[in-house]
Order: C-alpha cells, then structure tokens, then sequence
C-alpha cells in the first residue's frame, strides 16, 4: 500500500511539474523563425564594439564600472545615464545616448551595483545597501572624473536614483529628467506596480534562463523587451539587441540573476520620496509612457505634479522602454532643458 502511495505521489509531481513545463514554455512573447534566424547570425558574426572609454570608481569597497563618451567638439556639458533594475548600462540604446553625442553633450553611462562589471558581491541580506548607496556609486564616478555638475538622467528605477540623487546631492545636478519612474512604488494613493506584467517578466526569466547557451540569452533579452512594450506594437532590432547581449557574455560578466531581488530591496528598504520632492529645486522633467504597462502612468502624474515647476513629457502609445520611433522627441526635449540650464 506504502509503495502505492509513494508511487501516485511521484506521477503525480511529475505530471505537475510537465504540466509547469508547458506552461512556462507556451507563455510570452511569439519570436518568429526569421527573429531567431536573424539571432543565429548575429551569434555567427563578429561582435561590435560597445563601449566608450572604460574604467571603475570605488564607493567605499564597492567598485563601480563606468564609461565615457565625447562629442566630436568641446563639450557643452555632461550627462550622466541612470539605468533601471537588473540592466546595465548597455541596455541604453546607442540612438538614445548618440543624440547627445550629436548635440555636444559628453554621456556618462555605468554599471549600477549588482549588474555588468560593478560588484555583484556587496549584497548583505541583513544590512542591505539603498537607493542612497546607489547615489553614491555615481557621486563617486564624478569625483572620480573631477566633474562637479552634470545632468541626471534615469530611467525606472535609474529615476529613482535620480530622483535621490538630486535631493541628495543638489549642487551635483544642472537638472534632472526622470522617466517612466515614480516617487513611490508603494504609494498607496496610486495604482500598484503591474503584477500581470511581472509575471510575465518573471515567465520569459523561466523560459530562457534555464539554459545558458547564447541564442536563448538572445531570446530573453529581446521577449524582455517585448514583455514591456505600451499599446504601440512596432518591430525591434533583433540585431541590435542580439549584439548587446553577446558582448554581455562574451566580454562582460553577464547576468546577475540576483540583481532584481537586491534592487527591490533597496527600493522597498528607501522609501519615499514624495515630501522631498515637493521642495526639489532642480529644473527638471518628467517623461511618462500613457500605456506603460509596468509603472502606470499616474506614477508620472504625481512625480511631476510633487517637483516644482517641472516639465512634462506625455507619449501616447509608448511603454516601459525608450523605442526608436520615440526617440527624437524625447532626445530633443531633454537637450532644450539642457541648454536652458
């Protein structure tokens, strides 16, 4: 009778776990035969340069990677890219950073703690770092470069940081652009984080990340995209996206399955930033996707509503990601606030 038991019991977690198989498999965005053709030649050709001119800052114990980019001529000023959870700072797309580039701007983009080539190992789970610590990390990049002000510009959680970083560090900041981000994740006057979202997010991690073979680190990096675009449907780079994350693998130190968990936490231990806010004296700008489908757009509404006299950019269609058919007008509102500041 025991072995009965036992016996059901086995075909019946193997029927569960074939079950979640499946439907870990069947989730997520469609990537077609020619995406993943396009994806098999792209492993096959030669990588791309993807970075500027390297090197680290230390916060304390904590090593920080970063690059820099110049302009072709003497730099009007500098701005500094804050990327969001679990991404580096590839993921900021080369049209983005370019249109700076191409207005006299030099671009500071760096690894935030945790991914890329910054410490991954700085994480205590008894006494975890904050989003004040992750200021910090590009506090000590601008030491480093003995650069005393410079714009900020974040992204999700990159807003975040921003946003701590202008409240923190005033007179380090000529402005602050704060995109698709929020004064508070757990506001309890806004609506909640989109879990659907995450789940969906979390699924296409399942799917892809079982293995660690090339085309399915591909994979999961553009169904992420996928997973995060607004009501706007358009076609992504595949090559692109193909060649940012081979050189992850192959020249950097890939994905930090960590990150997102350690990120959270030092969002959830960091609190709000709705009272500071409203006495921010920092010329700034918000820009929001009205379909965004993982911080909803009333988070923007507040940030700017907080933030006095800020600026506001509203695009219709546009998700949790920064699209090229979007990108002149973002690049181009942002380098206005630029040269009035």
């Amino acid at each position: 009778m025991f072995k009965k038991i036992i016996l059901f019991f086995g075909l019946f977690m193997t029927m569960l776990v074939t079950a979640g198989a499946i439907y870990v498999y069947t989730s997520g965005p469609e990537i077609t035969d020619d995406m993943e053709r396009t994806m098999e030649a792209e492993i096959a050709a030669p990588l791309k340069e993807q970075v500027g001119q390297v090197s680290y800052a230390m916060n304390g114990e904590t090593k920080i990677w970063y690059d820099v980019q110049s302009p072709k001529d003497t730099a009007k000023g500098t701005v500094m890219l804050v990327m969001g959870l679990s991404a580096d700072a590839l993921a900021w797309p080369s049209y983005f950073t370019n249109g700076f580039l191409d207005a006299g701007y030099q671009v500071i983009r760096f690894d935030n703690r945790g991914v890329g080539m910054s410490d991954w190992d700085d994480f205590n789970p008894d006494n975890p770092y904050t989003l004040s610590d992750m200021a910090n990390d590009a506090i000590a990049i601008l030491d480093t470069l003995k650069i005393e002000k410079v714009h900020f510009v974040g992204v999700s959680l990159g807003g975040m940081i921003s946003q701590t970083l202008c409240i923190e560090h005033p007179e380090r900041a000529l402005s602050l652009t704060s995109i698709m981000s929020t004064p508070w994740i757990m506001d309890p006057e806004l609506p909640s984080i989109n879990m659907s979202c995450v789940k969906e997010l979390v699924l296409t991690n399942l799917k892809y990340g079982w293995s660690k073979s090339e085309l399915n680190v591909v994979k999961m990096g553009l169904a992420t995209r996928m997973n995060l675009l607004g009501s706007y449907k358009y076609d992504m780079n595949v090559k692109r996206i193909s060649q940012l994350a081979l050189y992850n693998v192959r020249k950097r130190k890939g994905y930090n399955r960590q990150s997102g968990r350690q990120q959270t936490t030092a969002i959830e231990k960091s609190g709000s930033r709705i009272d500071a806010l409203k006495s921010l004296a920092v010329p700034t700008l918000v820009i929001h996707g009205k379909t965004d489908p993982l911080i909803p757009f009333e988070h923007g509404l507040k940030t700017a509503d907080l933030i006095p006299n800020a600026d506001t950019l509203w695009i219709e269609g546009m998700g949790h990601i920064l699209p090229e058919i979007y990108n002149d007008i973002i690049v181009d509102r942002m380098v206005k606030l630029f040269e009035k500041h």
